[in-house]
């Protein structure tokens, strides 16, 4: 991975600072996308169980590494644990089904998807079911088996997506394997700088889904979307910016949490996007730029999972 910008972990362990997110692409198109993204230059594939996409980006993968000079040890490979097998019992399991899809002996970052544990399911099922039973787990008890799969091989590292401050403190306080990671919703509206702080302060960085507030997605039965107040990369300060840099407004929203110090994870299946995305490298926002995108502050959260809202370890109760 050294021709790919990256940030290291606490543990050591390189991952590149621009992900392909692959939540929401349509099946029809997963594989191309992979690897066409293959081909620009990402080298970090961000996806989960959840998805319901790891057996189609595990092909992609393999053909790809299969006809090219490409090795595994030089894509980064993010899945998450599904919040249906976060007992102890049931994270090696479920691991080795993502391992099994993937075609992978091993991902280089295992997250824990949610801190919201759902009731257990049997089976492995391609897309998950839709009516979801509340449970709530220990997640100590989770973290420690998520620390056997580092020791056993299987993920490089671990961590976290959707905690707050709490929940990561309530881990790290016991945890032999500190969390590299906690993955959240983060743009301009919403630019978790408290919760960053505090990640900050114990080794552990930021990764930010919806970068460009999702300005493509209408909601699902799953998902609520919120009902925005602006589409950010039509924000006139935003547009403003980017005529400045001569850069499209995306990539002024990407550079802007870059620079900031967190990994961006932007979604899209459209070549000329997905080019431009990856492009953020070759320029720098002025302070001045970054204090004025700082003003776009006003703590909206795009994306907030139905079943949570009523779930007694839903995260967003406290400020971070």
């Amino acid at each position: 991975m050294d021709m790919v910008e990256c940030a290291t972990l606490h543990n050591g362990q390189r991952i590149p600072l621009v992900a392909l997110g692959t939540s929401r692409i349509s099946s029809e198109n997963l594989e191309l996308t992979i690897k066409r993204a293959l081909d620009m230059g990402y080298r970090h594939i961000d996806t989960a169980f959840f998805y319901g996409n790891e057996r189609a980006i595990g092909k992609a993968l393999q053909e790809y590494v299969n006809s090219t000079n490409l090795r595994r040890n030089e894509v980064y490979i993010t899945t998450k644990l599904y919040p249906a097998y976060m007992r102890g019992h049931a994270v090696g399991p479920v691991l080795d089904e993502s391992l099994r899809r993937l075609r992978l002996d091993y991902v280089d970052l295992y997250l824990i998807h949610t801190p919201c544990g759902i009731k257990e399911l049997d089976t492995y099922p391609e897309t998950p079911p839709p009516k979801l039973e509340s449970v709530s787990v220990d997640l100590r008890e989770t973290w420690k088996v998520m620390e056997e799969a580092v020791y056993n091989g299987k993920a490089r590292s671990i961590g976290v997506s959707n905690f707050n401050s709490k929940q990561l403190n309530y881990i790290c306080e016991t945890a032999r394997i500190q969390p590299v990671i906690n993955q959240v919703e983060a743009h301009a509206r919403l630019p978790q700088k408290k919760l960053q702080e505090f990640c900050k302060s114990r080794n552990i960085l930021l990764e930010a889904f919806c970068p460009l507030g999702s300005p493509n997605f209408a909601g699902s039965a799953e998902l609520n979307h919120v009902q925005s107040s602006d589409n950010l990369v039509e924000n006139l300060l935003i547009m403003d910016i980017a005529q400045k840099y001569g850069r499209t407004p995306g990539q002024i929203l990407l550079r802007n949490l870059l620079q900031r110090g967190m990994i961006v994870i932007p979604k899209s299946e459209n070549p000329k996007r997905m080019r431009e995305n990856i492009e953020i490298f070759s320029f720098t926002l002025s302070d001045e730029d970054m204090k004025k995108i700082d003003e776009l502050e006003n703590g909206e959260r795009r994306f907030v999972v139905n079943w949570w809202k009523d779930h007694p370890d839903y995260p967003f109760h406290e400020e971070f």
